[in-house]
């Protein structure tokens, strides 16, 4: 199963947490890619994920299987090369979401995409095994872009590739470009939704961005609006466990996160966690 995650080091415990969750439930092989890019230039918050986190990362899901790795894919030169005029440089969106637009470059044809903010409830295997042969890519529809942009607007956070399609069509390539140019709300969400038209809507339970169901598969804790007690928005993240706990009232995540309480603690090396 090739599994490609995306960001700088401050994504690294969102990650841990999405790896330990799918090994729960998941005991195959994994390829696990991780891309990053070193732009401390423009932000000092802009660390590279290192290769001790990825070595950390690699021992902990070959415990499971012995045959699961993790690659580390450097994309500095690339990502400052694109961004240098990219219109959409300042958005509420790092430079770091640029990245998963470079899947099409792994040497891989099928290729689960996810956020740095997702936790999986149940073994993802079947997601996997989605039959997209005639589909560039499958995702579910966005929660609240469904109803506020269009009803088949798809969430980017959980996304299954056929790369061999994508390169086809050079959808991703083309999405790279628009991004570069063109003024987007949500810039690299909005270029895939724009451009492909071969997609596969995935059920909802593969991408939960409201709240956790029995059927969930996938949790997805990306900002959500709340309307009661007044319209407001609520940005709670998987590694925020005490403010898990307090907002959201969820406890079905804590086995993972004590793991992941357990592994950071014991992690002497400063590198490991920022």
């Amino acid at each position: 199963m090739n599994i490609l995650f995306c960001g700088n080091s401050r994504a690294f415990d969102g990650i841990l947490i999405a790896a330990l969750s799918i090994i729960k439930y998941y005991k195959g092989p994994l390829d696990i890619y991780v891309m990053t890019a070193n732009l401390q230039d423009m932000d000092e918050a802009y660390a590279p994920i290192c290769w001790q986190q990825a070595r950390l990362l690699e021992d902990i899901v070959s415990t499971v299987c012995s045959q699961s790795r993790v690659l580390l894919i450097d994309k500095t030169m690339t990502v400052r090369g694109e961004i240098e005029g990219w219109v959409n440089q300042k958005t509420i969106y790092t430079p770091y979401s640029l990245l998963r637009l470079y899947a099409d470059t792994l040497p891989v044809d099928r290729l689960l995409y996810l956020d740095a903010d997702v936790v999986a409830c149940g073994n993802i295997e079947a997601l996997y095994e989605t039959d997209i042969e005639q589909y560039e890519l499958a995702g579910a529809r966005d929660f609240l872009g469904r109803w506020f942009i269009g009803h088949n607007y798809i969430n980017t956070g959980v996304l299954l590739l056929n790369l061999r399609k994508c390169r086809e069509s050079a959808l991703l390539e083309r999405a790279r470009i628009i991004c570069k140019y063109r003024k987007l709300f949500f810039p690299d969400q909005t270029a895939i939704n724009l451009l492909c038209h071969d997609k596969y809507f995935l059920p909802a339970k593969y991408n939960e961005q409201k709240r956790y169901r029995p059927d969930t598969v996938i949790q997805h804790f990306c900002k959500s609006l709340r309307i009661f007690p007044y319209i407001h928005t609520v940005n709670v993240k998987p590694w925020e466990v005490d403010k898990l706990h307090r907002v959201y009232r969820l406890h079905v995540h804590d086995e993972v996160l004590g793991q992941y309480e357990a592994i950071k603690r014991a992690a002497c090396n400063v590198m490991v966690f920022r």
